[in-house]
């Protein structure tokens, strides 16, 4: 392994002279991926990404440590999103207008990957699960005394609930639809390995799946405490009543019998039988379980060498992606999941898994083979170095308290 040189001094204490190197590659892979551009600066996600944007993984990856490693750097992120998206808003590429969504679509005479070169990120299609940076951004400046950013934050928020994500709520069941959160929608050229083959894009997005659900029940959260942060009583209390009602939804639709969360709920209203890491690490993590209700979520959820697996079971087919595979970052929600439910300490599990990813170039990679366990992808990757930022965080490994 290389020794990295990151310019963040925070430090380990008592490391072992492998848990210190690896500690700071994490932190250099993170540096890495910062992209300087004449409009602003942000967190690319990984080595093979270059200046494309992925909200999603910046805000991940500030939950996981970011935020109080590089709080600048993530405000600096998070209000470049903010304004890339509102500037494309429903504007879209070809064939990715989704019909049964009534949103103002504008359907561009350019393909997806024309589009993501000229916009630097991906038509919103790809990107349902836009939400995720209300919880990140909640967390983020929970530490700051900053009325004005508090007010940005709450006014921005508003705007795109309102605007942006409202036309993706069907008040028939009160719940979104949307991806799942960071499982890549069908192509216009060929098929994803997230969700059944014989899909097309539009029916990928309006599945109302747990993972994002759940990410826009630690949206509300975070508008109601900023609202009450700002001294809108009334307009906090109506978050959390939006809120309650989503849980409410998210049991009612998609928990089964045995206390287990479906991976997502079809546009038919058909159940898939099958569930999803990262979804059941953030019905615990947010709230909509907990106690008893927490642990029968996880139940039987294979936890292996391999990591935990993205579906359970995978699908049929032999294809890999997010399919027969793990991610490290998921891994790390699932374990930081587990403790929740049961208060038993897996970190040194969680370091273990993240540690097998520091492979080739001596950096964090993408994800694994859960075939193989082959360690495959990008390297550099910022949400799998940030899980191990968290992990040893957890741990109670770093000098630096937060």
């Amino acid at each position: 392994l290389p020794e990295a040189a990151p310019r963040c001094d925070v430090r380990l204490k008592d490391a072992t002279p492998l848990l210190e190197r690896l500690w700071r590659i994490a932190l250099a892979d993170i540096e890495r991926n910062l992209v300087a551009t004449a409009d602003g600066r942000y967190f690319g996600a990984g080595a093979d990404y270059g200046v494309k944007i992925f909200t999603r993984d910046i805000c991940y990856s500030g939950i996981l440590g970011l935020n109080a490693l590089y709080p600048d750097v993530m405000l600096d992120s998070i209000r470049y999103t903010r304004r890339l998206r509102l500037e494309r808003m429903f504007r879209v590429s070809r064939g990715y207008r989704v019909e049964g969504i009534d949103a103002p679509w504008v359907e561009e005479a350019i393909t997806e990957p024309e589009y993501s070169d000229r916009y630097s990120t991906n038509s919103y299609t790809r990107r349902t699960d836009d939400v995720v940076w209300l919880w990140c951004t909640g967390d983020l400046l929970t530490h700051r005394d900053n009325p004005e950013l508090w007010e940005w934050f709450y006014d921005t928020g508003r705007k795109f609930v309102a605007d942006v994500y409202h036309p993706f709520f069907d008040p028939e069941d009160g719940l979104y639809r949307g991806q799942a959160s960071f499982i890549d929608v069908h192509f216009a050229n060929h098929k994803a390995t997230g969700y059944p083959r014989d899909w097309s894009i539009g029916d990928c997005v309006r599945v109302k799946s747990l993972s994002t659900n759940c990410l826009y029940v630690l949206g509300f959260q975070a508008l109601t405490d900023a609202a009450a942060r700002l001294n809108r009583e009334a307009e906090s209390r109506q978050w959390h009543e939006r809120r309650q009602r989503l849980i409410a939804a998210i049991h009612a639709h998609l928990r089964r019998d045995d206390g287990t969360f479906a991976y997502f709920m079809d546009p038919h209203g058909v159940l898939q039988d099958r569930r999803e890491a990262l979804g059941c690490a953030l019905a615990v993590l947010s709230g909509v379980v907990s106690g008893a209700d927490a642990m029968a979520a996880l139940k039987d959820y294979p936890v292996t060498d391999g990591g935990v697996p993205l579906f359970h079971p995978f699908f049929p087919e032999a294809d890999w992606y997010h399919n027969n595979s793990s991610w490290p970052f998921v891994d790390t929600f699932f374990l930081k999941a587990l403790e929740v439910a049961d208060g038993v300490d897996r970190a040194a599990l969680n370091a273990a898994l993240l540690a097998r990813t520091c492979v080739g170039n001596g950096s964090f990679h993408e994800v694994t083979d859960y075939r193989t366990r082959e360690v495959k992808g990008s390297g550099g990757q910022l949400w799998s170095a940030a899980a191990f930022v968290d992990t040893c965080r957890r741990a109670g490994w770093v000098k630096h308290e937060w």
